[in-house]
C-alpha cells in the first residue's frame, strides 16, 4: 500500500495521539477491603464501582477488592445489598488503600424489592422469576442434550496462609528455608502464603441421555507428593470427594462431604430470599442480576448473586456464590464458586449452553479468626472441545463405573502436559513440584515425617521393614490380663509387591504366648495395599478372640478397647491356617476365595462341655475346615488407604456383599459339614436439607447340625466406643442363631433443629438417632441336649445361662445423641428395648464416639 508523504505523516500523529488517550492517563487503582462497620466482619460481594463509568468489581468471600483503570476518575462507590452506600473521593493516577465501613440501612434487606415491610413469597417478582429457572432447568442443562463430550482440564492447589517472618526464622524450618522461596503475597491484604501441594488431571468426559450415563476416562494425573507417606490413590478420592463437580441445576450440591441445598431446588423459595439488583449484559444477552441467601443463616445453603438470561430459556448464564459464616460446617471459614457459561455449537449436531469455566476457593481452618494459619483450597476447572449431539459408541458406556483411570495417567511426562494442560503453570506453580522434589531428597525431613506417621498410622520404619501398629503395643482383659505385643510388617523399600507380616504377644495372666505371621503376594503391576488388589495371602494365627466382636476399623487388641463394661471372661483361643485370594476390579466388583482350618479351645469362663445319655463330657477343641467365596460390589465406592484400613468416603451408591461357606468334614481333622451364606446392603442416603442417613439391611443362615462356635454370635459392643454397626447394649455371646435378619438406620439432621435455637446455632451441634432391629431364631437341631450332644451354651462362674436365642421377640435398640461437639465428639444415649430381663445387661449407656466431620 502506497501513502503520500503528508497522509502517512498525518497517520503516524493519529497514532501517537490515541496512544496518550490509551496510555497518556496514569494508572489509578483501589484497593482495600469492606467490612461491617458495627462487627467489623468481612462483607463478600460488595459493588465497587468508578462513578461516571461502567467498570467495577466485586468483593471476595473475605470482603477484599481491587479495581484499576487508566480513564480520568474522582471518586468510587461501594454498594451491598441492605447497606447505605458509601462514596470516597480518590485521587487519580494513584494507589488508594482503603477499609471501608459499610452501615446497614434503615430498611431491612428484604426491602429492596418487596416494598411491604414482611419478605414474602407471594407477588414477589425475584421468586416468580426464579420459579421460571427452576421451571425450565431440565432443557437448559447440559443433560438436555442426547450426547455430549468435552475435555476436562482440572487443577487443585493447596497453601498455608499466614506465613509470617516468625515462622521463617522458627528452628523447625532452618534447614528448609528453601520453602519459602516460592511464597505468595496478596496484593490487597498482604497476606502471605505458602503453595505446597498441586494436583492436576486431564481427562474425557462422556454423556449419554439414553440410557442415562455418564464416563469420565482420567488421561493424566500428577500430584506433588510425598511417595510413602500419602496414598496418592486414596488422596486423589479425598479431593474429589471435598471438590466434586459443582451443578446449581441440582437439587443438591455435595461439597465437603456434605449436601448444600441448590437455590435452583424445587423448594428452594421456602428455604432462600431472593431479590432482583438490576438488569445488565453478559455476552449481549440481557440478563436480570439477583442476589440470594438463606432464610436461617445456619443452613447448609449459599449466599450470593446469580445472571439469569431475560429471554425465553431463563438460563442461569453466571454465578458467584459463597455460604453464610454461620453455616454449620466444619473447618471451613470460607468457600466461593464462581462459574460461567456460554453458548456452544456443533455445526449439523446441536447447540447448547454449557459451562465453561468454574472456580471453587476454600478457606480451611481450626478458628474463624482472619489472623489464624490456615489453608488454602483453589480448584479451577476449564472445558475445552464440546462436541454436543453427536452419537457416541455403546463401548465408552459398557460398565457402571462412572470414573476410569488410563493405567499409566499418574506416569505421564512433562511433554504431555505441556501438550494437554489448558493453560500454563505459572512460576510458582511450577516451583511447588520442585520444592517438593527438594523436601523428598532432604533426609531431616524425611525423618520428620516419618515422626508423623507414627503419630497418626502407628508404625515407624526401620529399613524396610515397619514395626507396629504401637496402639496395640499394651492392651489387657479379664482372660490375657496384662498383653505385650509387638511386630510390624515390609514396607515398599523391601519389596512392591511381596508384603511379609507378623507379631508375637504374651499374657501376663493366662501366660500364654500368641503370634501370627502372614504373607501377602500382588500380582500384575500394582502395589500391595493398592487398589485394585490382585491378591494371595497365606497366613496362620495362634491368638485369643472375643466372640461376636466384629470390628471394622481397629484392631480387637487396640488399648483404647481394652476398658469394657461388666464382664469381659467369653474367649476363645484359636488356631488358623488360612490361604485366601482376592482379586478387585475398577468396575466395582470383588471376588474372594479361600481355604482355612480354625481349632476352637474356651477360654475364660467358656467351657466346652457336652451331655449324652451316658453323662457330661468336656470336649478339647472345636475343629473346622471351611472352603469360603465371597462377592462384592461397590460402584464408584470412594475411600482413604490407610496404613491398616480403608476409610471409606460416604456416596448415594449401594454397596452389596454376598458371603458363602461350607464347612468339610474330614479334612485336616475337620469334625462338622455345615453350609453358611450371608449378605448385606449398605446404602446412603442424601436428604438436604434434613441431613443424611446410612440403611443396611444384613441376613443370615447356616445349613446343618454344629455347636454353638460355628453359630451367629450377634456383633456386641460391651466398650465405651459407640459403634456404628454392633450393638452397643449387647453382651459378647448374649445371643446366637442360625439364621437371623437385621436392620440397622443411622440419620444424622447436620444440625437442622439445633440451628433454629439461638443459644445452640452457633455451638454448630448436630441431632443423630439410631434405630437397630435384630431377629433371629435358633433350629432345634442346633439346640444342644443329650440327644444330639452339641456343647451346652455357655454360663458364668455361677452356671448362670449367659446365652439366648432369638426366638420371642427381636433385639431392639434406639439411641439418641449429639454430634459435632468441640467438631469431633459424638455422645449417644442409647435404650435397650427388648431383653430388658437378662441377667447382666444395661438397659440403658451413654457411649462416645471420636471423629473428624466437615
Amino acid at each position: 500500500m502506497n501513502t503520500k508523504p503528508g497522509l502517512r505523516l498525518w497517520l503516524i500523529g493519529l497514532f501517537a495521539a490515541m496512544q496518550f488517550v490509551a496510555f497518556g492517563q496514569a494508572l489509578t487503582e483501589v484497593r482495600g477491603r469492606v467490612v461491617d462497620a458495627a462487627t467489623e466482619e468481612a462483607m463478600p460481594y460488595a459493588t465497587i464501582k468508578f462513578d461516571g463509568t461502567n467498570l467495577g468489581t466485586i468483593s471476595d468471600i473475605n470482603g477484599n477488592f481491587s479495581v484499576q483503570t487508566h480513564e480520568p476518575v474522582t471518586t468510587v462507590t461501594i454498594t451491598l445489598v441492605g447497606y447505605n452506600p458509601v462514596t470516597i473521593r480518590i485521587n487519580p493516577g494513584r494507589v488508594t488503600e482503603l477499609t471501608v465501613r459499610m452501615q446497614e440501612s434503615g430498611t431491612d434487606l428484604k426491602e429492596v424489592v418487596v416494598k411491604s415491610g414482611k419478605y414474602r413469597n407471594k407477588d414477589n417478582p425475584a421468586v416468580e422469576l426464579i420459579r421460571k429457572v427452576i421451571e425450565n432447568k431440565d432443557r437448559n442443562r447440559k443433560e438436555a442434550h442426547d450426547f455430549y463430550n468435552y475435555e476436562k482440564y482440572e487443577k487443585v492447589q493447596f497453601a498455608l496462609n499466614n506465613v509470617t517472618d516468625k515462622m521463617k526464622n522458627n528452628i523447625l524450618f532452618r534447614r528448609i528455608n528453601f520453602i519459602f522461596d516460592n511464597v505468595d503475597t496478596n496484593r490487597v491484604t498482604g497476606d502471605v502464603s505458602l503453595p505446597f501441594f498441586l494436583r492436576e488431571t486431564i481427562s474425557d468426559v462422556y454423556y449419554r441421555k439414553s440410557p442415562q450415563s455418564e464416563k469420565e476416562y482420567i488421561r493424566g494425573e500428577r500430584n506433588s507428593t510425598l511417595p510413602g507417606y500419602l496414598d496418592n490413590q486414596g488422596l486423589s478420592s479425598s479431593i474429589e470427594n471435598i471438590y466434586q463437580d459443582v451443578d446449581f441445576y441440582k437439587n443438591a450440591i455435595n461439597l465437603v462431604t456434605m449436601d448444600f441445598v441448590s437455590p435452583l431446588a424445587p423448594f428452594s423459595p421456602t428455604l432462600y430470599r431472593f431479590y432482583i439488583l438490576d438488569t445488565v449484559k453478559l455476552m449481549d444477552t440481557p440478563c436480570v442480576h439477583m442476589y440470594f441467601a438463606p432464610r436461617q443463616k445456619s443452613d447448609l445453603g449459599f449466599m450470593g448473586y446469580m445472571w439469569v438470561a431475560l429471554d425465553s430459556t431463563y438460563a442461569v448464564r453466571k454465578i458467584e456464590v459463597g455460604i453464610p459464616k454461620d453455616a454449620n460446617l466444619n473447618w471451613v471459614n470460607e468457600m466461593q464458586i464462581n462459574q460461567e457459561f456460554d453458548w456452544v455449537e456443533t455445526p449439523g449436531a446441536g447447540r447448547g449452553l454449557m459451562l465453561m469455566k468454574d472456580e471453587i476457593f476454600m478457606d480451611f481452618g481450626i478458628t474463624q479468626n482472619s489472623n489464624a494459619r490456615s489453608f488454602l483450597g483453589r480448584k479451577i476447572t476449564t472445558y475445552h472441545n464440546y462436541r454436543i449431539n453427536e452419537v457416541l459408541s455403546d463401548t465408552l458406556f459398557r460398565t457402571n463405573v462412572k470414573q476410569f483411570r488410563d493405567p499409566g495417567a499418574d506416569m505421564r511426562d512433562e511433554s504431555f502436559w505441556s501438550a494437554n494442560r489448558h493453560d500454563t503453570l505459572s512460576a510458582r506453580e511450577q516451583g511447588i513440584y520442585k520444592m517438593v522434589d527438594s523436601l523428598n531428597n532432604f533426609k531431616p525431613f524425611r525423618r520428620f515425617m516419618g515422626g508423623v506417621r507414627f503419630l497418626f498410622e502407628g508404625y515407624t520404619p526401620v529399613g524396610g521393614f515397619d514395626i507396629g501398629p504401637a496402639n496395640t503395643f499394651y492392651s489387657f482383659n479379664q482372660v490375657e490380663g496384662f498383653r505385650a505385643r509387638l511386630g510390624g510388617r515390609t514396607n515398599l523399600k523391601f519389596s512392591k509387591r511381596l508384603l511379609l507380616e507378623t507379631y508375637a504377644a504374651y499374657g501376663f495372666k493366662d501366660k500364654t504366648w500368641k503370634g501370627y505371621g502372614a504373607v501377602y503376594y500382588n500380582f500384575g503391576t500394582a502395589q500391595t495395599l493398592r487398589y485394585p488388589l490382585n491378591q494371595l495371602k497365606i497366613w496362620y494365627q495362634d491368638d485369643v478372640k472375643i466372640p461376636g466382636q466384629n470390628l471394622s476399623f481397629v484392631q480387637e487388641d487396640n488399648f483404647f478397647l481394652s476398658f469394657k463394661r461388666g464382664v469381659n471372661d467369653k474367649m476363645f483361643y484359636t488356631k488358623t491356617a488360612s490361604a485366601e485370594y482376592l482379586k478387585e476390579n475398577q468396575d466395582g466388583i470383588t471376588y474372594s476365595f479361600s481355604a482355612k482350618n480354625i481349632r476352637y479351645e474356651p477360654g475364660g469362663v467358656l467351657k466346652f462341655d457336652y451331655e449324652v445319655q451316658d453323662g457330661l463330657f468336656f470336649q478339647e477343641q472345636v475343629n473346622t475346615t471351611e472352603l469360603s467365596a465371597g462377592f462384592r460390589y461397590a460402584p464408584n465406592e470412594k475411600f482413604y488407604q490407610g496404613s491398616t484400613y480403608r476409610t471409606p468416603f460416604l456416596t448415594k451408591y449401594p454397596i452389596f456383599n454376598l458371603d458363602y461357606s461350607a464347612g468339610v468334614k474330614g479334612v485336616l481333622g475337620s469334625g462338622y459339614n455345615y453350609q453358611r451364606v450371608t449378605a448385606k446392603i449398605t446404602k446412603g442416603f442424601f436428604l438436604s436439607p434434613l441431613g443424611w442417613s446410612i440403611g443396611i439391611v444384613e441376613a443370615g443362615r447356616v445349613f446343618g447340625q454344629v455347636p454353638y462356635p460355628l453359630l451367629i454370635a450377634h456383633r456386641a459392643n460391651q466398650t465405651y466406643a459407640y459403634q456404628l454397626e454392633s450393638y452397643n447394649l449387647m453382651n459378647f455371646l448374649e445371643f446366637i442363631s442360625d439364621k437371623y435378619v437385621s436392620v440397622n438406620i443411622f440419620h444424622n439432621f447436620g444440625g437442622f433443629f439445633f440451628n433454629r435455637v439461638p443459644l445452640l446455632k452457633k455451638l454448630k451441634w448436630r441431632e443423630v438417632v439410631t434405630a437397630k432391629v435384630l431377629w433371629g431364631g435358633l433350629d432345634d437341631k442346633n439346640r444342644p441336649g443329650p440327644e444330639n450332644g452339641l456343647l451346652i451354651f455357655p454360663v458364668d462362674k455361677d452356671g448362670n445361662n449367659i446365652t439366648y436365642t432369638l426366638d420371642k421377640q427381636p433385639y431392639i435398640e434406639a439411641s439418641a445423641g449429639i454430634a459435632n461437639i468441640f467438631k469431633f465428639v459424638r455422645i449417644d444415649v442409647v435404650r435397650r428395648l427388648t431383653y430388658t430381663n437378662n441377667p447382666g445387661i444395661s438397659k440403658m449407656g451413654v457411649r462416645m464416639r471420636f471423629k473428624l466431620e466437615f
